[in-house]
């Protein structure tokens, strides 16, 4: 089975950089802007990663790592958020995000994060 990733982002303009990312990975993305369809999503198919804006005030910290851990259990959990924006950060990696980057960070680690998704190709 594929890799699926599932990304909490309501910004066009980085949902925009995420699908170009995703495509170049040959992983599939789906985009959520609620928690209700964040969890429609994962009862679709196995997740493996999750995004989640922590920059965005839907998306808590606290609340969204309770969501996206009974939701996808197996899933490693990246929260980014403006590197100023320092309170959501900490409060994610309390909560237990697998990671935490600056939203420059994660656009620049992207293809990394989605590239690691890929499952290895059958020999």
């Amino acid at each position: 089975m594929a890799a699926r990733v599932l990304a909490l982002v309501r910004d066009l303009m980085l949902r925009s950089r995420i699908e170009a990312a995703a495509e170049a990975a040959g992983v599939e993305v789906a985009f959520a802007t609620t928690y209700e369809r964040f969890r429609s999503l994962a009862a679709e198919a196995p997740v493996t990663l999750v995004f989640a804006d922590l920059s965005d005030a839907s998306f808590d910290p606290i609340t969204t790592a309770r969501e996206l851990a009974t939701a996808c259990p197996q899933a490693s959990l990246v929260g980014f958020a403006s590197h100023i924006d320092l309170k959501p950060l900490a409060a994610a990696r309390s909560a237990g995000f697998s990671q935490t980057l600056s939203r420059s960070e994660f656009v620049s680690h992207l293809p990394a994060l989605l590239k690691a998704q890929r499952e290895p190709a059958a020999t």
